[in-house]
């Protein structure tokens, strides 16, 4: 397995740096550029199951309004769950809150 150099940017640009590469995680440099982390399964159950009704009219069908950042499977679909969930609509009367 072969090793994958990383170099600052002011090396590239030609500025003053050290000689040898230094060694970076690769998974903090992801965490860095993903910017809304998904919340893990059991959190998201609670948000949902916490707002299963309307505020105003107590109607039980609601819709949770997502982001259109959720992560696709092997055939370019959504996989649901992993979407930012910003929100919830009701159904009867078309109002929204955060959630």
């Amino acid at each position: 397995m072969g090793r994958l150099k990383l170099f600052p940017p002011e090396r590239l640009e030609g500025g003053a740096g050290e000689d040898e590469p230094a060694v970076v995680s690769f998974a903090r440099l992801t965490s860095r550029f993903r910017r809304n982390r998904p919340i893990d399964v059991v959190t998201r159950a609670r948000i949902v199951h916490t707002n299963s009704r309307c505020p105003v009219c107590r109607h039980p069908v609601i819709e949770p309004i997502e982001l259109n950042d959720g992560l696709r499977g092997r055939s370019h679909l959504p996989i649901p769950g992993t979407a930012t969930l910003v929100g919830f609509r009701c159904e009867r009367c078309d109002l929204e809150w955060p959630a």
